[in-house]
C-alpha cells in the first residue's frame, strides 16, 4: 500500500459559448464542490477546455472577448486552453486582449506564429506544483480549422507531433502526471492517446460530448463535459508521491442542479462586463438620413449600404454580401455602435477576389434557390443564409423560373455581365464557405481577406465617413 499518496481533482468545463445564466448556476455549484474537495485535503483544480466565449452575447461581440475574461476570473478558472470562438472570428490580436485580462493562463501549443507560438496571451504548457516536490505538466491543444487561420499569418503543424515534442520535454524536466487540456475534438482526442505515448489524462473539448465515466484507451484517461454550462465534469486521481504515477483514476459528469441559486459573484462580474460595454455601445457613429430595412430574401437598405460600403473599399466593380448576416436594419437618425452590433454582430472579413462572369451569374442564381436561401447555418446564429446583397450589379430575374434558370440579365456597372471576363470583386469570406456559399472560387484563383476587420467596421468607417449617409440606391433586383 502507498504511503500519503497525493489525491486531486479536476474539475472541468468545455464549450459553454456564453450561457450565462447556466454559468452563474455552474459557478456556485462548481465553488461548493470544489471547497468540499479541498476540505477533504485534495489538490483542486478548475479548468476550461475552450469556447466559454461566445459572439452571441454583446459582451463579446462589442470587445472581441476581452470583457468576457473577468467573468471567467470570477468563476474561479485556474487554466484554460485555447477554443475558436474568439481565436477564429477575431484573430489572434483578440487573443492578446482576451489573455492580459485573464488571471490565468491560456493555452496552444500547436498554434504557431512562424517558428514560435502565437507570443501574445497564449503559452504552451504550465508546470503545476504538487506536494512532495512533483509537478504536474499541462499541454494545451486547439483545433486547427482546416488551415483558416491561415489568413492572420499563423500556422497549425501537426497537433501528434507537437505533444510528442512537449511530453518528451515535460518528462525531462520530471514532471508527472502528463496532462493534455485539449480542444480538439473527441476524434482527436482518441488520436492523441492511441499515438503519443506518455499522456495520462487528456481533458477535452470543442466536440461537445458527454462522456459519463470516462473513456479509458491505450493507458490514457478521456473526458470531456458535455455543452453549454449544463455539466460540470470531475476527475479524481491518486498519485504515488515518490514518482507522480496515477494509481487510480475516476470521472463523473455532475449535471447541474436547474434550482441551484446563481453565483452573485458571477452576477457582479456580468453586470461590470454590461456597464463596460453599455459605455461603448452609446457612442455615436454618425446620421442616417432614412431608414435601413432588413429582408433576408429580397433586397433591403442594409444590405444595399454594406455592399456599396465593400464595394468602395476595394474600389471593386462589384460586390455580394449575405443577407443572413445582417439581424436586425437600422433606423433613421443618429446610429450608435450598439445599434450598429445589434443589426451586424458577424466576424466575417471583407475580402477581394478577381473572379470570372460565370461565376458571379452562379452565385446569383444559387442565392434565389429557397431550398439554400432558407437554410439555417450555425455560423449566421439564427439568421437564414438569404440572398445576395449587391452593389455594382443590376440583376433582372424570373423567381418562378425553374431552379437554375431564374436569373435572365445581369448588367455590372451598367454593362451586360461578360461570362469570360475577370471582375474585382468585393465580398466576405461568408459568401466562400464550402457548401454553405454562393460564391465557389475555382483552382488557383487567389482571395485576399482584410484582416482583422470584421464587417461590421467597415460598415462603421462608410457611415462616419459620409454622415448623414443618404439612402442607398435601389432598384438593384429587378422582377421580369
Amino acid at each position: 500500500m502507498i504511503k500519503n499518496p497525493i489525491h486531486v481533482s479536476v474539475f472541468h468545463t468545455n464549450d459553454m459559448h456564453s450561457r450565462l445564466d447556466a454559468m452563474a448556476r455552474l459557478s456556485a455549484y462548481a465553488r461548493r464542490l470544489r471547497a468540499e474537495a479541498e476540505s477533504e485535503g485534495r489538490q483542486v483544480f478548475f479548468w476550461d477546455a475552450g469556447d466559454a466565449a461566445d459572439r452571441r452575447v454583446r459582451i463579446c461581440s462589442v470587445t472581441k472577448g476581452a470583457a468576457f475574461s473577468p467573468i471567467l476570473n470570477a468563476m474561479g478558472y485556474t487554466l484554460q486552453t485555447m477554443g475558436n470562438a474568439i481565436s477564429l472570428p477575431y484573430g489572434p490580436q483578440a487573443m492578446a486582449d482576451v489573455g492580459e485580462r485573464a488571471d490565468f493562463p491560456i493555452l496552444a501549443a500547436n498554434c504557431r506564429d512562424g517558428r514560435k507560438p502565437l507570443p501574445e496571451g497564449l503559452q504552451e504548457y504550465v508546470l503545476i506544483p504538487l506536494p512532495h516536490g512533483l509537478t504536474m505538466g499541462v499541454i494545451g491543444l486547439t483545433a486547427p480549422w482546416g488551415g483558416m487561420y491561415e489568413i492572420f499569418g499563423l500556422h497549425f503543424p501537426d497537433f501528434l507531433a507537437v505533444a510528442r515534442r512537449l511530453v518528451k520535454k515535460l518528462r525531462k524536466q520530471g514532471a508527472a502526471p502528463i496532462v493534455v487540456l485539449s480542444h480538439l475534438g473527441l476524434e482527436d482526442d482518441r488520436r492523441l492517446a492511441d499515438e503519443v505515448e506518455g499522456i495520462d489524462l487528456i481533458v477535452g473539448g470543442h466536440s461537445h460530448d458527454r462522456i459519463p465515466v470516462g473513456e479509458r484507451r491505450k493507458g490514457v484517461f478521456i473526458v470531456q463535459a458535455g455543452e453549454y454550462a449544463q455539466t460540470l465534469g470531475r476527475v479524481d486521481l491518486l498519485l504515488d508521491p515518490k514518482a507522480g504515477e496515477v494509481l487510480t483514476r475516476s470521472a463523473h459528469l455532475l449535471d447541474v442542479p436547474e434550482d441551484e441559486p446563481p453565483d452573485p459573484l458571477i452576477q457582479a462580474a456580468i453586470d461590470a462586463a454590461e456597464r463596460e460595454v453599455e459605455v461603448i455601445r452609446q457612442q455615436p457613429i454618425g446620421t442616417l438620413q432614412s431608414a435601413l430595412d432588413l429582408d433576408h430574401f429580397r433586397e433591403c437598405g442594409i444590405g444595399n449600404l454594406t455592399a456599396d460600403a465593400l464595394r468602395e473599399r476595394f474600389s471593386a466593380e462589384a460586390a455580394m454580401i449575405c443577407s443572413g448576416l445582417f439581424h436586425q436594419g437600422l433606423p433613421s437618425g443618429t446610429i450608435n455602435f450598439g445599434q450598429l452590433d445589434a443589426a451586424c454582430f458577424s466576424t466575417a472579413n471583407p475580402c477581394l477576389t478577381e473572379v470570372r462572369g460565370t461565376q458571379i451569374m452562379d452565385a446569383l442564381e444559387k442565392s434565389l434557390d429557397p431550398e439554400r436561401s432558407e437554410v439555417k447555418h450555425g455560423s449566421y446564429r439564427g439568421t437564414p443564409i438569404g440572398v445576395l446583397q449587391i452593389s455594382g450589379l443590376r440583376v433582372e430575374y424570373d423567381p418562378d423560373a425553374e431552379p437554375g434558370e431564374r436569373v435572365k440579365r445581369v448588367e455590372v456597372q451598367g454593362k451586360p455581365l461578360d461570362p469570360n471576363r475577370l471582375y474585382r470583386l468585393a465580398h466576405t469570406d461568408a459568401e466562400t464557405i464550402r457548401r454553405v456559399g454562393y460564391l465557389v472560387l475555382e483552382e488557383g484563383q487567389t482571395t485576399h481577406p482584410e484582416v482583422p476587420t470584421i464587417v461590421r467596421e467597415a460598415m462603421e468607417e462608410y457611415i462616419r465617413r459620409y454622415s448623414p449617409v443618404p439612402p442607398p440606391e435601389g432598384g438593384r433586383w429587378i422582377v421580369v
